[in-house]
């Protein structure tokens, strides 16, 4: 019997068979793939395009599975004949996959704008997650010489301000990956832009929108790391608790720079003598980090001013009015340096109050609030005990003194 000519089979049927050919072939040339392109091939046959999403992404998003330009081979034979019917911010994470299996830098670029060329399809989210993989890929893989480098941050520096309101217009959203990639794009520049307290905030909002479970341990290792030598170091950095707060430290356990995940602690709870042991017995570890060398002078001052702090954080705000000696012993610093200490707590904003040069006294007002470790949550109970006792003796005192009053 003689078969149809292709000409009369209805060009959709035409386009499935050759999607099937296609997959048949990899599983001839991958055996040990042959059960994932053969689910592919069901999924889509059943039209089941949910379930077809999350195995493709599946399939895509492990390293192991690739051989040679498979990914992008599967894109090109398979996955385009039907992307419109995915949903296209699971499709974007897909083509992300495939964007960068690209061997040759341009060409990964050049597929992050063929993707997205399709932006009326895509949507709002989609697209500005696609345009925010494509600038984080021209950030991280480096290709080209100085000058092209210093227009490659000047153009990710107006890409993450311009692109900040319609990332806040996607506020309420179940999936946070776009966020996660601003803030992976951000912490990439300021990582490499300065300064590091940028870094640092940018690093906390990563951390907020990114799952620690979706980080390599390489990744997390990396992180913590830069995020422990940008606190440590930053200007304007001086609340420790919201990282320490985080699962990040853990990831330094076990690596040859988990002295920095001690020095962090040590800074929190502005321990001196701490730190002069850390830094004694990790000295090479220490000065060979150039943040931590160049910046030791500026280091010292600021665990001064940690120390300072807790110190009054640790005085009832009743009696807080403290002896310049008492801030000297405390501190580790020359009597006659204790005002310049609490002028510059004052100027930083993270103390407000008077001094009385005559008596050599401190009077403190206000102290900027902190996220609280276990520690000096535990100080803080004891002291709200020692309130409540006090507030029911007082109480006490009143009814035996007027008990005409009370009934």
């Amino acid at each position: 019997e003689a078969m149809a000519p292709s000409s009369l089979i209805p060009s959709s049927l035409r386009g499935e068979e050759t999607m099937a050919d296609y997959l048949e072939q990899q599983t001839l040339a991958h055996p040990d793939q042959a059960e994932q392109y053969n689910k592919l091939l069901t999924l889509f046959n059943r039209k089941l395009w949910h379930q077809l999403t999350s195995c493709l992404a599946e399939f895509v998003s492990n390293e192991a599975n690739r051989r040679g330009d498979n990914f992008i081979q599967l894109y090109q034979q398979f996955l385009a004949k039907f992307e419109g019917k995915l949903n296209q911010l699971e499709f974007a994470k897909i083509a992300n996959c495939v964007a960068l299996s690209h061997e040759d830098p341009q060409a990964a670029v050049a597929f992050y704008d063929a993707m997205l060329e399709k932006r009326m399809r895509l949507g709002a989210e989609a697209t500005l997650y696609l345009e925010l993989l494509l600038w984080l890929y021209k950030l991280t893989s480096r290709a080209g010489d100085a000058g092209d480098r210093a227009k490659t941050l000047s153009d990710v520096k107006q890409v993450i301000e311009s692109k900040r309101p319609e990332l806040d217009a996607l506020e309420g959203v179940m999936d946070t990956c776009v966020h996660s990639t601003y803030y992976h794009l951000a912490t990439e520049f300021f990582k490499e832009a300065g300064p590091h307290e940028s870094y640092y905030k940018h690093a906390l909002m990563l951390l907020a929108y990114t799952p620690m479970d979706s980080m390599s341990a390489e990744q997390a290792t990396s992180l913590a790391t830069d995020m422990s030598l940008a606190a440590i170091s930053g200007d304007s950095v001086y609340n420790f608790g919201e990282v320490l707060a985080t699962p990040i430290v853990g990831a330094l356990v076990g690596t040859p720079n988990e002295w920095l995940g001690e020095l962090l602690r040590c800074f929190n709870k502005g321990d001196i003598e701490q730190f002069n042991m850390l830094v004694d017995t990790y000295s090479s570890e220490y000065f060979a980090q150039p943040a931590l060398k160049l910046r030791h002078n500026f280091i010292k001052e600021k665990l001064a001013l940690l120390s300072l702090m807790n110190f009054l954080f640790e005085t009832p705000s009743h009696d807080r009015n403290i002896p310049f000696a008492a801030i000297a012993d405390r501190t580790r610093l020359p009597l006659d340096q204790v005002e310049w200490l609490a002028m510059r707590a004052m100027s930083l904003e993270l103390i407000k109050g008077s001094m009385d040069e005559v008596d050599q006294i401190l009077h403190v007002d206000w102290v900027q609030p902190r996220v609280l470790d276990n520690d000096q949550m535990s100080h803080l109970a004891d002291r709200l005990g020692e309130w409540s006792e006090k507030v029911a003796t007082a109480s006490n005192f009143i009814t035996d003194q007027t008990p005409e009053l009370l009934g």
